[in-house]
């Protein structure tokens, strides 16, 4: 997703620089390229880019756009925060809310600008991107309902990514969160597409449960909004994307730390933080943290 918005970012005239972690293989390809390949219906367009360490940034940051999983935002603000100035704009591109509230409480709401997507990518080779998708983009900031900056949204590529500003953004990354706890984790645990939690017995069983206790606790939380009929929006967007392997299971797949700390775990915390019982979230979260070791143990004999 960062790279696609970095060709965006880049095709609407702003002048970009890729903001690497550190030394790697994306850097090699960043310094030997200094493109990135943007690929839509078969056609592939190559969009110059300048790459840097994070670490190594001097020049004040004007707008800064957060493409990290959710449990790597902080880190990557700390890379930066030498360079982030009073007047950058932060920009996060993650699922759930929690890295959003936690940024928003350190650098003001003011200048943290939450997005919620319904864009798809995915890469087929480093900083080659395809379009998998079009959708909608929705961006606003926690708890403010005001006008957002017009020099922000000046700079974003509107047309190209469906940019609509949402004065209640908050409300929208909470039942996004939800559907997401309803769906990624279960999406591991039965190694299937969307579609197939709806199809499988067992599954469905589970979602249904899951959905259950989710509405629940958005009902009994002081935080999060009431939720209107959950399993009929998990439904739906399991129907709309029943072709779909979830991002959580894409990780899993290829080894990487998913982001269900960020989902489930962070509900089930909330909701330890208010003496509620979350015991569906807790059991699915256990049943992942075996499904990793097993999968590290496999990947050690191979």
């Amino acid at each position: 997703m960062g790279c696609l918005w970095a060709a965006r970012l880049a095709q609407h005239g702003a002048r970009i620089t890729l903001l690497l972690r550190g030394e790697g293989d994306l850097r090699r390809h960043a310094e030997a390229s200094g493109q990135i390949t943007l690929e839509e219906h078969g056609v592939l367009q190559r969009i110059p880019v300048q790459a840097q360490i994070a670490a190594d940034v001097t020049m004040p940051i004007r707008q800064l756009l957060i493409a990290t999983k959710s449990q790597d935002v902080e880190a990557a603000l700390d890379s930066v925060r030498h360079a982030i100035a009073p007047h950058t704009h932060i920009v996060l591109l993650q699922n759930g809310i929690k890295a959003q509230r936690r940024a928003s409480a350190v650098f003001g709401a003011q200048r943290v600008y939450c997005l919620s997507t319904s864009q798809g990518a995915w890469l087929r080779a480093p900083l080659h991107v395809v379009h998998a998708g079009s959708g909608e983009t929705w961006l606003g900031r926690l708890g403010l309902a005001d006008t957002l900056d017009s020099a922000l949204l000046q700079s974003l590529p509107v047309a190209a990514m469906g940019i609509r500003t949402d004065p209640d953004i908050e409300g929208r990354l909470w039942r996004k969160l939800a559907i997401n706890c309803a769906v990624n984790a279960l999406t591991v645990i039965y190694d299937c597409r969307n579609g197939e939690l709806l199809t499988h017995p067992q599954a469905h069983g589970e979602l249904l449960a899951l959905c259950a206790e989710i509405e629940a606790l958005y009902a009994a939380l002081p935080e999060t909004p009431t939720l209107d009929n959950l399993v009929s929006q998990v439904d739906a967007v399991l129907t709309a994307t029943a072709q779909n392997f979830s991002s959580t299971l894409q990780d899993f797949r290829r080894g990487k730390v998913s982001e269900l700390s960020q989902l489930n775990g962070y509900l089930c915390e909330l909701a330890r933080s208010h003496g509620l019982n979350c015991s569906v979230n807790e059991a699915i979260l256990q049943r992942i943290d075996a499904l990793h070791m097993v999968h590290r143990q496999h990947k050690s004999i191979d």
